[in-house]
């Protein structure tokens, strides 16, 4: 039986005062002195909790520092029926945002919501996002994607993004294979697709920052919680292998409130068994 997700991340639990109801402001957490100073975290809104089909959430960073990081929290009463479509980081001149996307499987009739997280900072050195070209136009069942930081650069946070995936394609993988290369996979739905879809892939990029480490923690079933023994999470990623895990999707990709744990659930147990938890941690 799955239980994770019949209780409230810590951070929303401390926006929300009862279940469902919508928050009108962005918090902005201050973290201890770190090696990317003026570090906050940004918790969205959250959406309606409803039926509508595909749902969208903005973490927006607060003015004069960049997004390094993300991930979000889809929850439909364990139904197992809702999955990332989007979660990408965002920069224009006027707004660093992480955006996050979710859909429900056509036939799902239950309500649910949707919440976005960011890191924010005032602008590393050498920051910079970088995107994969988009997977060829494809109605493949499963497809992987890279990108790499360039140089010396070293990976702060992740993203990726499915196009044309009509509510049954989602995000299976989000996350890197080391602090330097993003992998990110995504699959149709188990009655399959006949569409054709794509999946990009992004990585935020900056110089080398010391003591940066990845924690990873592999976990029977369909949630992980991965620790950082030095440093504090600074962004979260993981999920299925790289390999096809079947027909179960990225619902949560979230930290916890004091920074320690980066959980990420599916929804449901991977073929293989194994839900990957990975903390990208900054002391």
């Amino acid at each position: 039986m799955r239980t994770r997700l019949r209780r409230l991340p810590s951070v929303l639990a401390a926006l929300l005062v009862v279940a469902g109801a919508q928050v009108v402001t962005q918090l902005a957490v201050d973290d201890a002195a770190n090696a990317v100073p003026g570090r906050v975290r940004v918790v969205s809104p959250a959406t309606a909790t409803d039926t509508t089909p595909t749902k969208s959430a903005f973490a927006n960073c607060p003015s004069g520092t960049r997004v390094v990081g993300g991930g979000g929290w889809a929850f439909d009463n364990d139904a197992g029926k809702v999955h990332f479509t989007r979660l990408e980081p965002f920069h224009v001149a006027s707004l660093d945002t992480y955006a996050v996307e979710a859909a429900s499987e056509p036939g799902f009739t239950g309500a649910w919501w949707l919440q976005a997280y960011a890191i924010c900072a005032p602008a590393p050195a050498g920051i910079q996002i970088v995107t994969s070209a988009p997977t060829a136009s494809t109605s493949s069942t499963f497809v992987s994607q890279t990108v790499d930081c360039p140089g010396n650069k070293q990976l702060l946070g992740t993203g990726a993004k499915i196009l044309n995936g009509g509510r049954e394609v989602g995000l299976q993988r989000n996350g890197g294979t080391s602090l330097t290369r993003v992998l990110s996979t995504a699959r149709e739905d188990a009655n399959g697709y006949s569409g054709n879809w794509t999946l990009t892939v992004y990585g935020v990029c900056a110089n080398t920052v010391p003591g940066a480490n990845l924690a990873v923690t592999q976990t029977n079933g369909t949630v992980s919680f991965a620790t950082c023994t030095t440093g504090t999470v600074h962004s979260v990623g993981g999920g299925g292998p790289f390999f096809d895990a079947g027909p179960v999707f990225l619902n949560v990709l979230f930290p916890s409130s004091n920074a320690s744990k980066a959980e990420v659930a599916m929804s449901g147990t991977p073929s293989h068994g194994i839900t990957e938890a990975d903390a990208y941690c900054i002391p």
